[in-house]
């Protein structure tokens, strides 16, 4: 009986004191009754960057680790929600009480699971004002065949690869796709007396590529020293090729080489005539081990590499370097899954791109 009478008499002091408590708050703002009020903006009407957490991924429910910070500037004391809208099969929300007035960080859980792969924009409201942010979604990891290289050689195995912007298509209109598809049977080729087997990629776009792969990491590419599905010079005198190395898994960030030169030809709009000399290509390897999100699919195992156009005309003494310059990243068990060319001269603006959309027979 004692414990319950001791029970009861400090419940009862308790309630008084938040009795006082309540009233006290309610002299300065609307209390624990209230509602607050406030804004996402800040000072100057801007919406603030948020701050997204936790991977999300197709199909996979959110748990606690995924949430965005946002902030938000309270005018008064009491309750909030703060909510988005539901995008992708997702939403975020906070319900709470605000205790302090001025700047402030909240926490806004998500929900749902993400139904596709992609980039989202989300809208956060609270009182009068909305802010945007965006989620990326990614989508099932696809770590390739099951090559245990960087380079497919399974006939009728084939990669589609998306184009940015759309190839002129020759006989008139955009081409904005393409299918690079392995050939049967070895394809010999002879460069300074040496023959070695390549494999063949020929696109439904009539062009092909020839690659071999010498089991020790490194990977040979019979051609021209220009990128891959996209050629630079207006003529290679004699339809000339060459043996060269595109990728090497023992190069590490940083570390680069050269190729051999072959003799080209430039039409010079100047002179309106044909400008002869050398080219050839430097490679360095940028990143190794790196994921990438292409087209909302994420690949791994993947090793990018920097190829740099160099140039020397016949009335040169030296190579020169040329305004273009491409980035090349192959993952493992699939081969090239990106390239993107950039301008030099234009703080890396993006050129030409070739993104994989999808493999198969690998």
């Amino acid at each position: 009986m004692k414990r319950n009478f001791l029970f009861l008499y400090f419940l009862t002091a308790a309630v008084v004191l938040l009795t006082a408590c309540a009233k006290e708050l309610s002299s300065e703002g609307p209390g624990f009754g209230g509602t607050a009020l406030g804004s996402l903006l800040d000072s100057s009407s801007n919406c603030k960057a948020a701050v997204i957490k936790g991977q999300y991924k197709e199909l996979e429910a959110l748990t606690d680790s995924n949430y965005v910070l946002v902030s938000v500037n309270f005018s008064t004391q009491g309750k909030y929600t703060i909510f988005t809208d539901t995008v992708n099969g997702m939403w975020f929300r906070d319900s709470g009480f605000a205790f302090v007035q001025g700047a402030n960080t909240i926490k806004l859980k998500g929900y749902g699971q993400p139904i596709l792969p992609g980039t989202f924009t989300f809208q956060v409201n609270f009182g009068n004002s909305t802010c945007l942010f965006n989620v990326t979604t990614i989508g099932s990891v696809n770590n390739g065949s099951s090559t245990n290289d960087y380079l497919p050689i399974t006939a009728n195995g084939y990669i589609d690869y998306e184009l940015t912007p759309a190839f002129p298509n020759t006989a008139g209109g955009f081409i904005p796709q393409f299918r690079s598809t392995i050939s049967t049977g070895l394809y010999p080729q002879t460069y300074q007396t040496s023959t070695q087997n390549y494999t063949r990629y020929t696109t439904n776009i009539s062009d092909q590529v020839f690659f071999r792969k010498d089991g020790a990491g490194k990977y040979f590419q019979f051609g021209t020293p220009e990128f891959d599905y996209l050629y630079i010079y207006d003529t290679i005198v004699n339809n000339s090729r060459m043996a060269f190395v595109y990728l090497d898994e023992s190069k590490n960030p940083g570390q680069f080489y050269e190729t051999d030169s072959l003799r080209v030809g430039i039409f010079n709009t100047t002179t309106n005539a044909m400008e002869y000399g050398w080219a050839k290509l430097r490679i360095t390897t940028l990143l190794k081990g790196r994921q990438m999100s292409l087209l909302g699919t994420l690949y791994t195992d993947i090793i990018t590499v920097k190829r740099e156009l160099f140039y020397k005309p016949d009335a040169a003494s030296n190579f020169l370097q040329l305004n273009l310059v491409a980035e090349l990243s192959y993952a493992k068990g699939i081969g090239m899954v990106d390239q993107r060319v950039f301008e030099v001269s234009a703080s890396g603006t993006t050129v030409q791109s070739i993104t994989i959309k999808g493999w198969n027979g690998l």
